[in-house]
């Protein structure tokens, strides 16, 4: 994996797909927008790569969402920006006969379903599972991976979150779809959000489906902005 930290956006190339060669807080100049884009583009193509960009309220210039559709790039979704004060976290119960824990060992996903990624088949799902497993032991104190586990232990509920300056990020928040629904994926999140909490964060932040907005909003969380995902596929 490469990760380009530049002056104007942080973007990075990688073995996974379009989510994971894309990038973030772009800051261009009006007078070199256009070109910045093309040369990233261009690094992509030549790797073979898709290419996104994620376009936040603060990106410029104004007419960076122009300049991307010029060059073949579409809108996917508009993202819920959410934050959450976690001095203000509600109380969520634990459904019966589920514990809460930080992943054990990520090899608990190659017997089980992850319950976000689902079960551990394909060189992308493999990717992911090691991205996890790399970031935990890089920074064993600032990455967790987070469980929900049934009776047979079993994980039903899971979610990965990065602490960094008194704000923790997270990302991979799932439940298995036979079991939605039934206040495991809150009560994973809550449990997060309190640990998060104990380990001096004073806020947490995530980007929301539509789907899960709802439950995010349950456990705490408050929309505050929309970041769209712009993409190209790539060319064959």
């Amino acid at each position: 994996m490469e990760v380009h930290r530049d002056p104007d956006i942080t973007w990075m190339l990688s073995n996974g797909t379009t989510w994971a060669n894309s990038g973030v807080s772009l800051r261009f100049s009006s007078a070199n927008a256009g070109r910045r884009i093309d040369q990233i583009l261009k690094y992509y193509a030549e790797r073979g790569r898709a290419a996104g960009f994620w376009v936040d309220p603060a990106a410029t210039p104004a007419n960076i969402e122009e300049l991307l559709k010029q060059r073949g790039l579409r809108c996917r979704k508009r993202f819920p920006g959410m934050c959450c004060d976690l001095d203000k976290l509600p109380k969520i119960a634990i459904p019966k006969g589920i514990r809460i824990l930080q992943t054990p060992h990520h090899s608990l996903y190659l017997r089980h379903p992850h319950p976000y990624f689902g079960p551990i088949t394909t060189a992308i799902r493999r990717h992911e599972l090691n991205r996890l497993a790399h970031l935990a032991a890089q920074w064993p104190k600032r990455f967790f991976d987070i469980v929900a586990l049934a009776k047979d232990n079993r994980p039903v509920g899971a979610c990965s979150m990065f602490l960094d300056d008194g704000v923790a990020g997270f990302y991979d928040v799932g439940a298995l779809e036979q079991q939605r629904n039934q206040g495991i994926g809150s009560a994973t999140m809550a449990h997060a959000l309190g640990f998060a909490r104990e380990q001096g964060a004073t806020q947490a932040v995530l980007l929301a489906s539509g789907m899960a907005c709802g439950m995010y909003q349950r456990v705490g969380f408050r929309e505050v902005c929309r970041i769209a995902y712009w993409y190209r596929a790539r060319k064959r």
